[in-house]
C-alpha cells in the first residue's frame, strides 16, 4: 500500500497523512480512491480540503461511481438551480455523502422545494448550499416537522418553505423541545400570526431548553411589560430570543443598573438599542469602565447615550474620543466649548448610524476623524 501512495506525488503530504489512517488499510488507491481525487482535483478542491472529505468522509467517496455520481449531481443542480462550480464545492464538502442519494429522489426533492413549498430557485440554492446536511432522511424529518409545525404554529406549505430557508439547520434540533416552546409563547400572549412571523425569521429559538426560554421571557416581562411592544420588539429583533444560556441578559441588566438606570429606563434603553443587548457582557464592561473612569463621564447622562456604546471600543471610540481632546488643545477652546462642539458633531453623526450597519456608521465616525486631523494640521 505504500508503494501505491508514494505514486501520488504532487500531493505528496496527503498521501503521508493518509498513510496514518484506517482508510489506507481498507482500500485501494489505484481503483478506488485515485479516480475520486482525480475528480475532486477537477472541481478545484485544495489537498487540505481533499484530506479532510477523504479522512471524514471516505466510504461515501470510493463507493459507487463516483465520477458518474458527482457528474449527474451537478448536472442537476446546474439545470434545476443555476448553480455553479464554487457552489457544488462548497456542498459537497460540507457534505460528500449527499452523493449517496438516488438523482431521481434528489429530483423529487427539488420538485417539492419549488411547487409545494413555492421556494424559488435561488432559495433553494443557498439553502442546500448553507447546509446541505438538511438531505438526510429528508423524508422522515420533513413529515415529523412539518407535522409539529402544522399543528401548533398552522403554518401553510409556504411559510414552512420559509422556515426552512431562513434556518436550513432545522431538522438538527431536538424535536422533543419544540412543542413546549411553543406553548410557553401561547402562554405570554402571543397570537398565531406572530409566532408565525417570528419563526419565517428563525426557528432557532425553539431549540432551546424549556426551562431557558422561559426565564429568559420572564426577564422581557419584567423590562417590558406592555406585551404589545415586546412582542413586536422581539420579532423585529429575533436574536434577543438566542441570549439564553450562552449569552445570558440578567448580567447586562445589572451592568446598567449599576450606572444608575432604574429597571424602566433598562427597558427603554432595550427598546431604542435592542442590539447593545447582544453585545457580551465583556464589551460592556469595557465600554463604561471606559467612561466613567477614564473620561470621568457620567455616560448615561451624556447627550450621545446610548447609541454611542453600539461603535466599537477599540477602533471608533477610545481612539476618536482622544482625537477630540487633541483637537480642543490645538483649537484652544474651553473645556465646555470643545465638549459642545463635539457633541453636536456626534449627534449629527448618531442621527444617521441606527438607519445604517455598523461598518457604515464606523466609516462615518472615521470621516469625521480625518476633519479633525486636518483642522489640527492646518494649525500647525
Amino acid at each position: 500500500m505504500r508503494a501505491i501512495l508514494f505514486r501520488f506525488s504532487t500531493y505528496s503530504k496527503f498521501a503521508e497523512k493518509l498513510q496514518n489512517t484506517k482508510f489506507a488499510t481498507i482500500y485501494n488507491y489505484e481503483t478506488q480512491v485515485k479516480p475520486a481525487l482525480s475528480i475532486y482535483e477537477s472541481m478545484g478542491f485544495n489537498e487540505q480540503m481533499i484530506f479532510r472529505i477523504f479522512k471524514n468522509r471516505g466510504l461515501s467517496l470510493v463507493k459507487g461511481n463516483t465520477a458518474n455520481d458527482i457528474e449527474q449531481l451537478s448536472e442537476l443542480f446546474k439545470s434545476r438551480l443555476n448553480a455553479e462550480a464554487k457552489q457544488m464545492r462548497t456542498i459537497l464538502f460540507k457534505d460528500p455523502q449527499i452523493l449517496s442519494h438516488p438523482i431521481d429522489k434528489m429530483n423529487n426533492y427539488l420538485d417539492l422545494f419549488e411547487k409545494q413549498l413555492q421556494m424559488s430557485k435561488e432559495d433553494i440554492l443557498s439553502m442546500l448550499t448553507a447546509y446541505p446536511l438538511l438531505m438526510r432522511n429528508f423524508e422522515v424529518n420533513y413529515e415529523n416537522f412539518r407535522n409539529v409545525f402544522n399543528t401548533y404554529a398552522h403554518v401553510s406549505d409556504k411559510q414552512f418553505g420559509q422556515v426552512l430557508v431562513n434556518t436550513p439547520f432545522l431538522f438538527s434540533f431536538n424535536l422533543e423541545r419544540i412543542p413546549p416552546n411553543f406553548r410557553v409563547m401561547y402562554n405570554r400572549e402571543y397570537k398565531t400570526k406572530e409566532i408565525q412571523e417570528l419563526i419565517q425569521k428563525t426557528s432557532e429559538f425553539l431549540a432551546l431548553k424549556n426551562h431557558d426560554l422561559d426565564r429568559l421571557l420572564n426577564h422581557y416581562d419584567v423590562l417590558i411589560p406592555n406585551k404589545e411592544v415586546q412582542h413586536q420588539l422581539l420579532i423585529n429583533n429575533h436574536k434577543l430570543l438566542l441570549l439564553t444560556p450562552a449569552y445570558m441578559l440578567s448580567p447586562k441588566i445589572n451592568l446598567f443598573k449599576e450606572i444608575g438606570l432604574s429597571i424602566n429606563q433598562v427597558g427603554q434603553l432595550l427598546q431604542m438599542c435592542p442590539n447593545l443587548f447582544l453585545k457580551s457582557v465583556q464589551t460592556l464592561k469595557l465600554k463604561l469602565k471606559f467612561f466613567e473612569k477614564h473620561m470621568n463621564v457620567k455616560i448615561k447622562d451624556a447627550p450621545y447615550f446610548p447609541h454611542i456604546l453600539e461603535f466599537d471600543y477599540w477602533t471608533v471610540l477610545r481612539p476618536r474620543i482622544g482625537d477630540f481632546e487633541q483637537s480642543r488643545e490645538c483649537n484652544g477652546q474651553s473645556k465646555n466649548e470643545s465638549r459642545r462642539f463635539h457633541q453636536e458633531k456626534y449627534q449629527e453623526l448618531l442621527n444617521e448610524a441606527p438607519t445604517k450597519k455598523k461598518v457604515d456608521a464606523d466609516f462615518m465616525i472615521r470621516k469625521y476623524h480625518r476633519y479633525c486631523h486636518d483642522r489640527i494640521q492646518l494649525l500647525h
